[in-house]
């Protein structure tokens, strides 16, 4: 059992490790500043039923502001509607906490309270984007690795601006990590089954008279 433990762990870890190294562009791996400012984009999560932050939810707003530059310029933009019964749409939740624990100042607040998945996290943070020097997205590992090559599909010319986030860290809320690991590698074959069953039902009520 201990060993079936570390094996498990270990694994998580080497995912995680991997993916925050992944889909990056090519040399130089840092923008040449031209006047525009860095922007940090920290994906959705759901808020808890009650209003407060989730755990990953303060996760990624932890990794966000760990990534600031020295100087603290910058935009964080924080992503999500309210999804999942919260009165409180993710985003909101996410700068609530970077507000009161971790000290950001509202002027570098931007809040994307639309959208519902990882691909309109970026796409309604676009007007954003368009004017930074250097854009990184903050979620774990594994996540921000999948938002990062959806970006490199959805608009090529940004993800040549991508820089890293400080992500990864050993053993950093490893059962957020696992969770993590479990959805992602079984996404493929979900996303492929819920079309089949889908189907499948419709095609039985369509015989029914």
């Amino acid at each position: 059992m201990a060993a079936t433990a570390i094996l498990l762990a270990s694994g998580t870890e080497l995912l995680h490790l991997i993916a925050s190294r992944q889909y990056f562009p090519a040399l130089p791996p840092w923008p040449e500043p031209n006047g525009g400012p860095e922007v940090i984009v920290v994906l959705g999560s759901p808020t808890r039923r009650n209003g407060e932050a989730s755990a990953s939810q303060r996760w990624r707003t932890e990794i966000a502001v760990r990534s600031r530059r020295a100087d603290g310029d910058g935009l964080l933009i924080f992503t999500g509607a309210a999804t999942l019964g919260a009165a409180v749409a993710e985003a909101a939740t996410m700068a609530d906490y970077a507000r009161a624990a971790l000290g950001i100042p509202d002027e570098r607040i931007v809040l994307e309270t639309r959208s519902r998945s990882t691909r309109e996290n970026l796409a309604f943070s676009l007007p954003f984007l368009e004017r930074a020097d250097r854009i990184a997205i903050a979620s774990d590992p594994l996540h921000a690795a999948r938002a990062r090559r959806q970006l490199r599909h959805l608009r090529p010319d940004l993800f040549a601006r991508l820089i890293r986030t400080d992500d990864y860290r050993p053993f950093e809320h490893l059962g957020i990590k696992l969770g993590s690991a479990v959805y992602e590698l079984t996404r493929p074959l979900l996303r492929r089954a819920v079309p089949s069953l889908r189907d499948h039902f419709q095609g039985r009520t369509r015989k029914e008279p």
